[in-house]
């Protein structure tokens, strides 16, 4: 007995003690919260994991394409609103795209990830693939934008031929290479992309649910950890469950295998292209660290591929890049590289990938002039260059 009196006094007394003065802690920041906001506050992991299943009421599992769009959606968030048109795309137009495909009417088919999904414009109106559309609406060209966020050159390869080629392309541009790097990153590398990407889509784009853990739901902690750790990015608690990495020293490269499947992808949807009559132009990809962002956007690049530093994010999107190029110079498709000549500022981006709206405006132009000059104009003559370098 006299024990069991020893242990309370000394264990169970001051544990119980300190669950409380956490719990006093605790209560103290949701109430103070409450009080400025008028509402009850969240950690920011929570915050973010709310944000996320908002965002994945618009997705759905895909069987082939392991995440697509859901047909007729509607997703706000963030002040931006998305709208899936039937084909769980995102629209360019009130209407989607009549079909069949007007006779004499030039078509465009755009395929990437968020990027060409344009995932931080206010609308489907101000994304560069439909800003492209209107560029060329006056040579009869419309625009459908493929694009779906975290795809990589596989899933766009796939959709490309299980249903973009549906639409009658005349042209497909291919806006690809930085999601190719999630499993590029993962080690063992595997070609199929089933590691280190496939079982990570379905979580960040919020079909799958994520659960929060107790100790990132905690306001007093989360303060305590911001005090200890000043400057560390925000929400970073949030992508823990989806994104988190413990396979040791982050690579500063890809490997050869990677590089070599991205060809392999990048061929294959050359050649479905060409077996519906279409053509593809591949457009380099940018990763940008802009100036007085360069912590917030190397944590960026890091948060999105588990397995590379920011450093091996870039040289991987350069080794990437290369491989378009190459094809480009074997007239297997055309290339173009908008980036090249140094047009493009900080403030064309949003984050290190994603455009602001001048940029989406910028890079639209760009391609409209690339496109009427070099492939409207040549197929009007009968001369098709194999390469457009910037």
């Amino acid at each position: 007995m006299k024990l069991l009196r020893l242990l309370a006094a000394n264990l169970v007394a001051p544990f119980a003690i300190a669950v409380a003065l956490f719990l006093l802690l605790e209560g103290g920041c949701r109430v103070v919260g409450r009080v400025r906001s008028g509402s009850w506050p969240e950690s920011r992991a929570e915050a973010y994991t709310d944000f996320v299943r908002k965002i994945g009421k618009a997705y759905r599992l895909h069987p082939v394409l392991v995440v697509a769009g859901r047909p007729n959606a509607v997703l706000e968030a963030a002040g931006k609103e998305v709208v899936f048109n039937a084909r769980g795309q995102r629209g360019t137009n009130v209407l989607d795209l009549p079909q069949p495909k007007p006779a004499g009417r030039f078509r465009i088919v755009c395929e990437g990830g968020s990027t060409t999904f344009d995932l931080l414009a206010e609308n489907n109106a101000a994304t560069w693939p439909a800003r492209l559309g209107r560029a060329l609406e006056k040579e009869d060209v419309d625009v459908a934008n493929a694009g779906f966020p975290g795809w990589t050159s596989l899933e766009s390869l796939l959709s490309l031929e299980i249903r973009d080629v549906d639409l009658g392309p005349d042209l497909v541009v291919v806006y690809s290479g930085v999601n190719d790097l999630q499993p590029a990153g993962h080690e063992p590398f595997v070609p199929d992309y089933s590691a280190g990407h496939a079982e990570i889509l379905p979580r960040v784009t919020g079909v799958v649910p994520v659960p929060v853990r107790l100790v990132s739901r905690s306001l007093f902690l989360e303060k305590v950890l911001d005090w200890l750790r000043p400057g560390r990015p925000e929400g970073a608690e949030g992508y823990a469950p989806a994104y988190a990495w413990t396979g040791g020293a982050r690579k500063d490269d890809i490997p050869a295998e990677a590089v070599a499947v991205y060809e392999r992808n990048l061929r294959s949807t050359i050649g479905v292209a060409a077996a519906h009559g279409a053509r593809v132009l591949l457009v380099a990809q940018a990763a940008r660290i802009r100036t007085g962002s360069a912590a917030a956007d190397n944590e960026w690049l890091k948060g999105w591929t588990p397995g590379l530093s920011s450093a091996g994010y870039l040289a991987g999107l350069a080794r990437y890049n290369a491989v378009a190029k190459r094809l480009g110079d074997e007239g297997a498709a055309l290339f173009l590289d908008p980036f090249g000549g140094g047009g493009f500022g900080d403030g064309d981006f949003l984050d290190p990938v994603h455009f602001s709206a001048a940029g989406s405006e910028k890079f639209a132009r760009l391609l409209s002039s690339y496109v009427e000059s070099h492939f409207l104009g040549a197929e009007r003559r009968g001369d098709v260059p194999a390469t457009i370098a910037r």
